[in-house]
């Protein structure tokens, strides 16, 4: 017995010493990493230099990637003006007939406005690109920015369809979904203003599954004010409850999500020495922080943040009607017009260019990592 108990034992330690090599030789410990006591100083070496080769191979192949989608263009022909007009449209509801204001727009007005926009070379982009100077719509196209106030139904809202929430038929966004099908290159995006008072986009869903779906669809979702006051009436604890109360059921409802740009009711501005509260306050304990605030109508140029008349607390919004002076139709037959106005893109997301006449508008420090190029208009 005691002959067999040596030879297992002698059998164990041969097996371990195998073992033990074999982890040696691999160059790995036991949890798989890598043993560096067990590599020379050369070997290490080497081995960094091959990552940084690859590392640097895959940075190639991306910036080849990128540099294919973007295309240089006859600037003489496409006679990109990036200080140009961008419109930020301002829709509340939608209606069969009739409407009772200028703030609201037939359903078939709605469908003829993203038809002749389409058709006339503007192309929709979101407000986070435009807060970001990240505008890349095609060379000689027109960003345009659709907005909607007051969380109407009729802009949006879910019904239950065989046990799936669809966007309720003829609403805003079942209208842009399907035009979008139709014409992916005009794009998808539209920002909602909401209140907190008046049970937003009334309908099928909770407003988590409302707010959700806008989001995954590439909708945007921001303030309106709790209770769409009068902020020009109020004091300073009033207009932080009335922002932070909307900003927080916001975050609350969509952890995460970035809300930088805000709608004044009516338009009115708080008192000026109340102003700086809408770009930044505190309620409950919460701050929030606004990098624009929209006004109600055109209270001055559609000029994009690079230019030096921006002025990001007063931006002003074009009404989404026909038959009023200063409405979209009206700023529609203008640039028409007057096309040297529009803003016109050069489809490079990287570089702003001007014409040479614009030269002086430019705000440098709005920049960035942007190159600026300026050229000359042939005659």
């Amino acid at each position: 017995m005691f002959k067999n108990l040596k030879f297992v034992f002698l059998f164990i330690c041969i097996i371990l010493f195998c073992l033990t090599a074999c982890d040696k030789n691999s160059g790995y410990s036991n949890n798989g990493d890598i043993n560096t006591q067990d590599y020379t100083k050369e070997e290490i070496k080497e081995e960094k230099e091959e990552q940084d080769i690859e590392d640097e191979k895959e940075e190639e192949l991306i910036k080849e990637e990128t540099e294919k989608e973007i295309v240089e263009i006859d600037y003489n022909k496409v006679k990109p003006n990036e200080l140009g007009h961008i419109m930020i449209i301002m829709y509340h509801g939608l209606v069969e007939d009739n409407p009772p204001s200028p703030y609201q727009r037939t359903i078939e007005g709605f469908k003829k406005d993203l038809k002749y926009l389409y058709d006339n070379g503007y192309r929709t982009i979101s407000m986070r690109d435009y807060i970001d100077n990240n505008i890349s719509v095609e060379a000689g196209c027109t960003p345009v920015i659709i907005t909607f106030d007051d969380g109407i139904t009729t802009s949006f809202s879910l019904i239950e369809e065989n046990g799936e929430l669809k966007p309720t038929p003829n609403s805003a966004v079942d209208i842009m979904n399907k035009f979008y099908e139709e014409h992916p290159d005009f794009g998808r995006n539209a920002v909602f203003y909401i209140n907190g008072d008046n049970d937003p986009f009334a309908g099928a869903g909770t407003l988590k599954e409302r707010l959700q779906y806008l989001v995954d669809n590439g909708y945007e979702v921001s303030n309106h004010t709790y209770s769409h006051a009068h902020l020009s009436k109020l004091s300073a604890d009033e207009i932080q409850e009335q922002v932070g109360k909307v900003d927080n059921m916001i975050k609350e409802l969509l952890p995460n999500y970035t809300l930088d740009s805000f709608s004044y009711p009516f338009g009115e501005r708080p008192k000026e020495e109340l102003r700086h509260l809408i770009e930044k306050g505190v309620y409950e304990g919460k701050e929030y922080n606004y990098k624009i605030a929209l006004r109600e109508g055109p209270s001055g140029p559609f000029v994009p943040i690079n230019h030096i008349k921006f002025d990001p607390y007063n931006v002003p919004r074009v009404r989404g009607s026909e038959g009023e002076e200063g409405d979209l139709w009206w700023y529609l037959d203008y640039y028409d017009k007057h096309p040297n106005y529009r803003y016109i893109s050069d489809g490079n997301p990287n570089r702003i260019s001007i014409p040479k006449e614009q030269e002086n508008n430019i705000n440098q420090t709005s920049l960035g990592d942007k190159e600026l190029f300026v050229y000359t208009i042939e005659e």
